[in-house]
């Protein structure tokens, strides 16, 4: 089977299968990123850290919502050079 035949038939799932970056930059800033917000979190009030977790989730949201229009418009993109593609 081809890629568009698992794509439709569910076994490609893009979202899913897309993964992390095994960039070393990406790593370390990951792990600096982690760091700083745990640090934020050390000894704030209760309320302080609800405010902290919110806007981490908030952000998930954001980054989440870019990813997929970011998915969408690459996906269509390539979809219409195939398009073009097959029209000469």
């Amino acid at each position: 089977m081809g890629i568009l035949e698992d794509f439709y038939m569910g076994k490609v799932k893009p979202l899913e299968d897309f993964g992390f970056s095994d960039d070393p930059v990406y790593k370390m800033n990951s792990r600096e990123i982690e760091q700083l917000e745990y640090s934020l979190m050390v000894g704030r009030s209760k309320k302080e850290q609800k405010v902290c977790q919110e806007l981490k989730h908030l952000r998930t949201i954001q980054n989440n919502m870019e990813l997929e229009r970011m998915f969408l418009y690459a996906f269509r993109m390539g979809a219409a050079f195939a398009c073009d593609l097959f029209q000469e």
